[in-house]
Parts: C-alpha cells; structure tokens; sequence
C-alpha cells in the first residue's frame, strides 16, 4: 500500500509539482506560439449551443477548451475541499469524466444550475450536500440542456431564466432517480448517471417536442489539435505512472493483485491505495490512447473525454484485462456495418463501462457486451436528442440489464449442471467403494 512518510510525502509533492509544472508550461508555451485568443473563446464556448456533438475545441480553441476544463476542475476540487469530502476511487472517476467533459458539451456556465437544484434537495431531504456531491457532478451529463433553452431553442427574453429554472430541477430530481436507476444494471454499467440522465433526457426533451421546441443534433468534430492532444495526453499518463510508482514505494507491488479485482463496485483506493490507483489509471490512459491510434482517428475533444474518462473510472472499476475484451467486442461490431471510425473509436471509448461484466462472467460476455453496445448507442441518442453528454452510458445501461438475465440462465444453467455432475460422481465413487469393500469381505472370506 501507499508510503506516505513525512520524508516521502515532501519527495512526492516536489515530484508531481516537476511533472506538472513541465506539462503546463509547455501547454502555455504552445498556446502562446499559436496565438490565440482565449477570452474570446471562452466567450464563445460558453454562449454556443452544446448538443451533441459539439467540440469545444473548433468552437473556442484548445487554449480556452483547457482555460473552461479547468476552472470546472477548480470549481469542483473547492467544494471538495470546502466540503471535507474524502478523496477516493469514485471521487477521482468523477473530476476526470468532467473534466473530459469539459472539451464538448460542459461550461463554466451551464453546470451550476445542477448544483444549485443539488443545494436545494439537499435542503429539502435534510442531508449534507457532501453526501450527493458525486451524484450532482456527473448530473452535468445533461448540461446541454442548459445551454439548448437559453442560446439557441426559440431565444426569448426569458430563456436565461428558463434554462437555469430547468437546469435547477434536474439537479432537485437527479439524485432519487439515480438511486432507483441502478438497480437496473445492478452495477454492471459504471456510469449509471449516464443511464439516468438518459431517462431524464428522454422526458425532458419529449416535453420540449410536445411545445414545439425542436431539437436539432450536430456534429462538430475538430481535427487540427492531433499531434498537440497526443503529447499532452502522454505526459499526463506518464506522470501518473511515475509518481503512482513513486508513491507505492518504487515498485508495481500488488498490481498483478488489481488486475485480478472483477471492478464491479471497485473502489481501487479504499482496496489498493493510491500508488497503484495512479499506476493503473496511467497505463488504461495508453490503453486507450493505442484504440484510438489503432483505428487511425484523429485525437479531438470528444475521444479526449473518452480517453480521461476511462482513465477516471481507471480508479474505480476499470483495468485492462476486464476493459481489452469490450474494445474487442465494439471494434469487430464495425465489420460489416457502415459505422465510420469515429464512432467506433467513441462507442469504444466509452463502452468500457460495461468491464464488469467480463470481470465477473469472462471475456467472452465482455466482446458480447461490447458488440451490443456499438448496436445500440447508434440509435438510442434520438430518444433525448442528444442532450445526454453521457450517451454512451445510456446505452451501457440498457446493454447491461439486456445481458445480466440472460447471462444468470446461463451461468445457473452451468451450475446446475456441474452439480449433478458432481451428484453423479459421487453416487459412482460410492457404488464403486461398495463394491471395493464386498470384494475385501470376500477375500477376508477366503
């Protein structure tokens, strides 16, 4: 487990600080050299319409994308702090998926309804907001919603209100709905607020239909930040190998023991400490970054969110051996259809919400799961519009609850089975024991 001794904890710090400091220096550096206006992208990324798929990066430009990715981080990280809540597996899941997030279809902006609504239930349940702080975070999956009301659907001189009005009662309602939701999938689909999100989504927008607010889906993918977001990227996973190497006592000690976990409600700090928590995240961060070039895609900010995403959850429930066969499963999914790359690189991304279930019923279920899942995603955004950040987890959710009654058949089939094979076996090596002692008596006989 972690070594955090006062000598090593000072050793940690000046460490992570280097790495750090070197990535955003030489992100400043490059910003700086292209000369763009941050501001004005800013500006632009908070006043434009999020709908799915909208990449921050063309609309504002990778300065301002980070500048809006951190303050959300920063925003998130205070209340943490402020609020005393414990850093762990799913904590970690969560600054990672919305900061991911962050580079299309969440701002500065269009998040603090959510919270707002979050205060307010609290409120009204009489319960620490620290208690549904995660849930309320990645409710942000429905941001757009937001965004859609007040800058582009039938703009009035109330549709600020409107959208903040609407934003607040989502984040009043997310929290009892996410509870019940999750019994759907019983845990199998790890972004279980992207399945409720995509139930709330569909009713929201199925209301806004019913009152002539349409809804129109987009597609802006950049291609211009390839080289930029790979570098990035690699530092970050490396850092994070290192001081995750650092931090468990210069040694990958007890890793193989991790990827032996199923990652069905895992949480890798509370089981394995935060050295090889980090060590893990690094490594699925090249894991996915290696789907991503294998498929010859162009890094952009939705596949930047994929990939920050799988490293978040990387801490909890995520490794490669139970994530590899869902990458499988949605990259032979591709064969024969008309899917382009980028979906495919998407769906894949995302689809490994679903590494339970080939943690805990095999690779075999896991390439299902993955297969099924490249099927479904591609139709079910029509049902909310794509309103629902968290599409992917949607999809994982009906994959998931799809599956599990089938997966049990068969599995309590088997079981079955082996015990009456087992039955059999036994009553045999007791008929055969019979006869061995009749024989014994006879030669005692004799």
């Amino acid at each position: 487990m972690d070594n955090f001794n006062r000598k090593r904890m000072k050793k940690i710090k000046i460490l992570s600080g280097i790495l750090i400091g070197f990535i955003v220096i030489s992100f400043m550096g490059y910003v700086i050299h292209e000369r763009e206006n941050i501001f004005t992208g800013i500006l632009k990324i908070i006043t434009s319409p999020a709908v799915l798929i909208t990449d921050f990066l063309v609309i504002g430009g990778i300065g301002a994308s980070f500048v809006n990715a951190f303050l959300i981080f920063l925003f998130n990280f205070t209340i943490i702090k402020m609020l005393k809540i414990e850093i762990n597996g799913l904590i970690i899941a969560s600054f990672f998926t919305v900061f991911g997030f962050s580079f299309f279809g969440k701002n500065i902006l269009n998040i603090l309804p959510f919270y707002l609504g979050g205060i307010l239930y609290s409120l009204y349940e009489h319960i620490d907001f620290k208690e549904i702080f995660i849930t309320i975070s990645f409710a942000s999956a429905l941001a757009p919603f937001v965004s859609e009301v007040a800058f582009r659907v039938d703009t009035t001189d109330t549709s600020y209100l409107n959208a903040i009005a609407l934003g607040i009662l989502i984040g009043f309602i997310v929290t009892p709905l996410a509870k019940k939701m999750a019994s759907f999938h019983e845990g199998f689909n790890l972004y279980n607020l992207g399945f409720t999100g995509g139930i709330l989504g569909a009713v929201i927008t199925s209301i806004l239909k019913l009152y002539k607010f349409q809804i129109t889906p987009q597609r802006i993918i950049s291609v211009e930040y390839d080289l930029a977001l790979k570098l990035i990227c690699s530092g970050v996973f490396l850092s994070l190998i290192i001081i995750g190497y650092f931090i468990n006592g210069s040694s990958f000690a007890g890793y193989k023991k991790l990827l032996e976990d199923t990652g069905l409600k895992a949480d890798y700090v509370q089981r394995y400490g935060f050295g090889l928590t980090y060590i893990n995240m690094g490594i699925m961060g090249f894991v996915a970054m290696g789907f991503v070039v294998l498929l010859g895609e162009t890094f952009n900010g939705p596949l930047l969110a994929g990939i920050l995403t799988i490293v978040g959850f990387s801490a909890y429930g995520k490794h490669f051996l139970n994530t590899i066969p869902v990458l499988i499963g949605v990259y032979l999914a591709k064969f024969g259809s008309n899917t382009d790359t980028f979906t495919v690189a998407l769906s894949g991304l995302f689809g490994t919400s679903l590494a339970p279930i080939s943690g805990v019923y095999g690779t075999f279920w896991g390439i299902v799961a993955g297969w099924l899942h490249l099927a479904v995603v591609q139709s079910i955004g029509t049902v909310h519009g794509g309103l629902n950040l968290y599409n992917n987890g949607f999809s994982a959710g009906i994959v998931a609850g799809f599956l599990l009654p089938v997966m049990d058949m068969i599995k309590n089939h088997k079981d079955k089975e082996r015990l009456k094979y087992l039955k059999r076996k036994k009553q045999l090596y007791e008929a055969i024991n019979l006869e061995r002692k009749k024989f014994e008596e006879l030669d005692e006989e004799h």
